[in-house]
């Protein structure tokens, strides 16, 4: 059997791969991206999830213009370089589609009624007057911040424990000690 390429992560890595030895591994500068779309050479602005590819200012702005795309998710390059996995996460070949609009990506997360939706459905289903909605990476990165804070506290509460656990323990053999001596004194 032949593996099939996937082309989102051999993008990314080869964009990823320009960090360099010298940089510790991370982009020294975001203008090293250049633009994936135009022959001028230019610095990239933002990343096309849909389209897996860098875009510069122009390009950006006509990939904005045009109907064709105007469900794709963009990030902004700062962005990708800080969070590469973001963009795999919400690559629409990951995406589940919304089974009432053709199939459209659901890359929108309703706070409000707790589901996937798709940006059709904020049209007609979950209007913005009364529902909360966020594009589903914003909303990985709250939780995934909330999760830490969590594991944050409880890391500090189990030491916490620990401490008062070893107390005991030190009571429990000081009363063993006091007990023997009372003991022995009979």
């Amino acid at each position: 059997e032949s593996v099939s390429t996937n082309f989102t992560i051999n993008r990314l890595v080869e964009i990823l791969g320009k960090r360099g030895k010298e940089g510790g591994g991370v982009l020294s500068d975001v203008s090293e991206i250049i633009c994936g779309n135009c022959e001028e050479g230019l610095p990239a602005v933002t990343w096309c999830v849909n389209c897996e590819s860098s875009l510069c200012n122009d390009c950006n702005i006509a990939h904005k213009r045009m109907n064709a795309f105007e469900s794709h998710v963009t990030v902004a390059v700062e962005e990708f370089i800080k969070n590469p996995s973001l963009i795999l996460s919400s690559s629409p070949e990951k995406a589940e589609a919304c089974k009432s609009h053709s199939k459209q990506p659901l890359d929108l997360y309703c706070r409000t009624c707790s589901n996937l939706i798709c940006r059709d459905c904020t049209l007609k289903d979950h209007p913005r007057e009364t529902h909360d909605f966020a594009f589903v990476g914003e909303v990985v990165d709250e939780e995934r911040e909330k999760i830490k804070e969590v594991t944050a506290s409880l890391k500090g509460l189990i030491e916490r424990m620990r401490t008062g656990v070893k107390r005991i323990e030190e009571c429990e053999e000081e009363v063993d000690m006091r007990s023997e001596e009372r003991r022995l004194k009979k």
